[in-house]
């Protein structure tokens, strides 16, 4: 018989698997061209928007805070020159302007002399291939000077944007231009500015209406025109008939003015450097609006590619895992100390530092964001490229602690202090705790030691200092005794979280929680206690189940024998019953009585056995409604008023006459109460009282039954418990099982039933919660 399958030469198996591949892959393909289905199709090169993520990050942080700290510093030293008004003219800064002309050129009519540095003139001087040159006229005025011609205002007439004409008593004294500037028509084509101080007062038309200069007549801080005029601001009597009149250009332009036989060429040309200047602000601040909109882009990108960037961070941070901690933090701090220390046009920034701490009392709101501010960010924008260095090591930091674990990142100094720990481990806790409670005086001592040492060093080495010493090394030496108070404070925190730990699982295991654990690392100082609790927690967790099943067995085996007892016992009954019925006489008839009572006794324990057993194993049915506590004591005493009377006890009664609502089982409950007030009667004083007293308050009703027991009560025996009878001798009837379902019923009801005894006297206290509709109190 040919036992290859299907008669072929050829493995079965694999003829089955390609088979099985062909009809699935036809099922894939058919389930995705179905109607209605959404094809998801795969991204398209996932390694190039990771990469571009990565790069869209950098570089959209980059340009960010690049124009940020850019347009800060352009913001907190430039003057407000309101550069976002549409017309110069408008600015403050022109009304500035204008109103130092006026100033130089009032001085000039007044007969008075001219500082070059106290004019609007005054600027810097640079080479050019000529020579020497100057941004205002000033150096030109000079050479004027030199060569012969002492033409006061010499320095301002090569600069056509301002035309001018200062008079006095009506004689020309100074001018730039021939044409009277008398009023508006006077002034040439270009020029659409005019301003005429006559009479102590100035007057101003720009586009042919007249500019309102002084406002409320007022002069304050910050009115943009700063000239005399105002009611708190005159002439005085020095330019008593001097009249300026002055033309501005409406767009200026260069003015150029040589003076090649001192190798100078004078720019004397405010108005346009102004001019360029707002001009200038305008463009700056556009390339940083449009710098920092990229940059928001760019980084809208790299948050839109954040989870293909991801990818390209991992793979960075693979790469980066090989690089120690402590390099990657030496970069981090050297950066640090070139930003702290690095020189700048500005200076040191450290010694900034240092001079505000120098003289921060008398430090003032206006005296730090107008001096020190300024400097500050401009320190920090020529070392922007090493500020964004530092922000791309510090970014390299969190990618490799995001995505590797402290143990997975190198470190020579974990790896010092493992291997420190590892020792340490092998000591008793009590030396390792000794250890580090000396640790922290002995870090004060050494670090105020390394700190007078150094600050002695320091008093060598910058004697020309000695408050910066003192300071510099102060500082140092508070760092050391700081860093090791922050380790010994760690390691104390870390002990006292340890220690609450170990306390809520011995206060869990106290509660009865024997499954709370406290987990605490391998390398701390309570890691051993944490363990051998745990191991103790273990063995009372082993030992209660042992009990329970133990106590469960034994439960079940007395309803066994309980359930299996029922029937002989009802036979024995029955024939009892018969033996009863018929003619015996003398001892016959005794032993027939005798024979009937035990029966109707083991009957009665049988029972209470059985529901004890159900009540232990939580099987014991109840039907809880609404009922009267006071009610339901009433109607247990009316039917057992013959064996009271039979006891010759005396039953007294405190119950109250209003309603005592409860939610319990009737039925149950009147079983507890007919156990207790049976035991009260059959152990309590010959001819002595029994006490039943119904309380209902602070939303709870308790019951009492207080008895005088007959005989001598033991200590510390559990009343409740199965079994347990006030006569050792078991002479006197009962079954010791009273109590016990006693409590196992109320229990099952909601309820609580406990025993006290103080000396003879024996009380019983049942409570149960009012029903919610009960009234407060009674």
């Amino acid at each position: 018989m040919d036992t290859k399958w299907n008669g072929m030469e050829h493995d079965p198996g694999e003829e089955l698997e390609h088979y099985v591949a062909a009809r699935v892959g036809e099922a894939i393909n058919g389930a995705e061209e179905a109607p209605g289905v959404l094809r998801v199709e795969p991204k398209k090169h996932p390694r190039l928007r990771a990469w571009t993520g990565v790069a869209a990050l950098l570089l959209g942080f980059a340009l960010t805070a690049g124009s940020l700290l850019s347009g800060l510093g352009q913001w907190v030293t430039g003057s407000d020159l309101e550069w976002w008004k549409d017309d110069w003219q408008e600015t403050r800064a022109f009304a500035s302007e204008v109103s130092g002309y006026v100033r130089d050129f009032l001085t000039l009519g007044a007969g008075g002399t001219l500082t070059w540095y106290d004019t609007v003139l005054e600027g810097d001087s640079g080479w050019t291939s000529g020579g020497w040159y100057s941004d205002t006229a000033s150096d030109s005025a000079m050479a004027s000077e030199e060569s012969g011609y002492t033409a006061p205002d010499a320095a301002y007439q090569a600069d056509k944007n301002v035309l001018y004409c200062i008079r006095k008593n009506n004689r020309v004294l100074y001018r730039n231009t021939s044409r009277a500037l008398a009023d508006t028509s006077y002034i040439p084509e270009g020029y659409n500015f005019l301003l005429i101080f006559k009479d102590g007062k100035a007057q101003a038309w720009k586009d042919g209406k007249e500019a309102d200069l002084y406002g409320s007549g007022i002069y304050t801080e910050d009115r943009s025109w700063y000239l005399p005029g105002y009611e708190n601001f005159t002439a005085g009597e020095g330019v008593e008939g001097v009249e300026v009149r002055m033309a501005v250009r409406n767009t200026p332009i260069r003015y150029l003015q040589g003076q090649y036989d001192s190798g100078y060429i004078s720019r004397s040309s405010p108005m346009y450097g102004l001019y360029e200047e707002l001009r200038g602000f305008y463009t700056f601040y556009l390339r940083a609006a449009l710098a920092l909109a990229a940059g928001l882009g760019l980084l809208s990108l790299a948050c839109f590619l954040r989870k293909d960037r991801r990818r390209a961070e991992a793979a960075i941070a693979a790469k980066t895992v090989y690089v120690w901690t402590e390099l990657r933090f030496l970069a981090v701090a050297a950066c640090l100390l070139s930003l702290l220390f690095g020189y700048t046009d500005q200076g040191v920034p450290f010694w900034l530092l240092f001079h505000i701490l120098t003289n921060i009392r008398g430090l003032s709101w206006a005296i730090v964001t107008q001096e020190y501010l300024p400097i500050g960010v401009w320190m920090l924008l020529e070392n922007l490229p090493l500020l964004l260095l530092l922000c791309l090591l510090l970014w390299l930091i969190r990618i490799d602690h995001r995505y590797h674990s402290k143990e997975q990142r190198r470190s020579w100094l974990r790896s010092l202090r493992r291997l420190l720990r590892d020792r340490s481990l092998r000591l008793p806790v009590q030396q390792r705790l000794r250890r580090w409670a000396l640790a922290l005086p002995a870090a004060m001592v050494g670090g105020t030691a390394a700190a007078a040492v150094l600050l002695v060093i320091g008093m060598e080495l910058y004697w020309w200092n000695l408050y910066f010493a003192w300071v510099l090394l102060t500082v140092l030496g508070f760092l050391m005794v700081l860093a090791l108070c922050i380790l010994s404070s760690r390691h104390q925190l870390s002990l006292a979280r340890d220690l609450g730990r170990l306390a809520d699982q011995a206060a869990a295991i106290r509660a009865g929680n024997l499954d709370a654990a406290a987990e605490l690392p391998a390398d701390t100082d309570l890691h051993q206690i944490a363990e051998d609790l745990s191991h103790i927690q273990s063995g009372l967790q082993q030992a209660l189940a042992d009990r329970t099943r133990s106590e469960r067995m034994k439960v079940e085996l007395i309803a066994n024998v309980s359930h299996d007892l029922k029937t002989p016992l009802t036979s024995i009954l029955s024939y009892a019953e018969l033996l009863r019925q018929e003619p015996l006489e003398g001892a016959a008839a005794d032993y027939a009585r005798i024979i009937d009572e035990k029966a109707q006794r083991l009957k009665a324990m049988v029972q209470d056995v059985f529901e004890v057993s159900k009540a232990a194993s939580d099987q014991l049915p109840v039907d809880l409604e609404r009922l009267d506590l006071g009610k339901l004591l009433r109607q247990t005493l009316a039917d057992m008023a013959d064996p009271i009377e039979q006891s010759g006890l005396t039953v007294r009664t405190d119950l109250p006459e209003g309603e005592v609502p409860i939610v319990a089982d009737g039925k149950r409950l009147y079983r507890v109460f007919q156990n207790l007030i049976q035991n009260a009667l059959q152990y309590s004083l010959p001819g002595s009282r029994v006490y039943l007293q119904l309380t209902a308050g602070e939303g709870r009703a308790e019951a009492r039954v207080r008895n005088t027991s007959s005989r001598e009560l033991p200590e510390g025996v559990d009343f409740t418990a199965r079994f347990v009878r006030g006569d050792e001798s078991r002479t006197d009837g009962g079954s010791g099982l009273g109590l016990s379902i006693a409590r196992s019923f109320t229990e099952a009801c909601g309820g609580e039933l406990t025993v006290e005894t103080v000396a003879d006297l024996f009380t019983v206290r049942v409570s149960f919660p009012l029903a919610p509709d009960a009234p407060a109190k009674r």
